[in-house]
């Protein structure tokens, strides 16, 4: 589905990315994790054409990102949802904001409310959508661009840092949506800092000073490299000398603690 051939990208005479060479399976779970300047943002930008790829080559569903005839195919196919919601919101209103991406790619006139009614309910916005967009919490505004993205009904999504500035409750309900999208069948690339994420994932992949480090699953990544190891399985690796198990796969903070206390207490 997505296919990254020797790609190297510079910035004012510094290299960003070095000779990336992956692939993304249809329908997996991906999580792009690396330090502060490794070129995970820069990824994303050349794989929704959102700058020119000059050296090497993206394939997206067999389109060349690289072609400008293919970017309309592109942009409805694979769609960006940034750290900040402010970044990407443009209209006023709520409904506004998800009719103009589909205006964007000449969504027929007929099916365009439709498709914005459908996207806001997936995200809980429906009784919102008369709304004005500086009335929404940080959370909301969140869910507004992921539906302004869902409404265009992209294959692929990525969300670059998309719970990074919110509180853990709406942190906890976005990363349910995108967990909701991946078992509808969208292919998710999530870059992201919080090691808790990996769990979900399918696949990681590692940058490091815009190279490849690493790509494979989370638990040969854990074993390979204690730096990335979650703080659950760090917990669970304490508890198991004291016979409590816990199953890190499905569990959050609040389960970890509840666990501890009644086996503490």
């Amino acid at each position: 589905m997505i296919k990254v051939e020797n790609l190297n990208f510079s910035y004012k005479n510094q290299k960003i990315l070095k000779n990336l060479s992956f692939s993304i399976k249809k329908g997996s779970y991906v999580c792009i994790i690396g330090e502060n300047g490794s070129g995970k943002s820069t990824l994303a930008k050349l794989m929704t054409a959102l700058i020119p790829i000059k050296d090497g080559k993206i394939k997206i569903l067999g389109y060349d990102v690289g072609n400008a005839e293919n970017l309309l195919n592109i942009r409805k196919n694979i769609g960006i949802v940034f750290q900040n919601p402010e970044a990407q919101l443009i209209s006023t209103k709520v409904f506004d904001e998800v009719i103009f991406g589909l205006e964007n790619i000449a969504c027929p006139r007929e099916k365009i409310k439709e498709y914005t009614e459908e996207a806001l309910g997936k995200v809980n916005l429906l009784k919102y959508k008369d709304k004005l967009i500086s009335e929404l919490s940080g959370g909301e505004k969140q869910r507004l661009a992921i539906a302004s993205i869902l409404a265009m009904n992209p294959d692929i999504l990525i969300f670059d840092e998309a719970t990074s500035m919110l509180d853990p409750k709406n942190k906890k309900e976005i990363l349910k949506i995108i967990k909701e999208l991946n078992v509808s069948g969208k292919t998710i690339i999530h870059i992201t800092h919080d090691r808790e994420n990996l769990f979900e994932a399918d696949d990681i992949i590692v940058l490091s000073k815009g190279e490849l480090k690493y790509q494979g699953s989370p638990y040969k990544l854990f074993s390979e490299d204690e730096n990335f190891v979650p703080f659950i399985l760090k917990v669970k690796n304490i508890l198991k000398k004291y016979e409590i198990k816990i199953d890190e796969k499905n569990i959050n903070m609040e389960e970890l603690v509840r666990i501890v206390y009644e086996n503490i207490t």
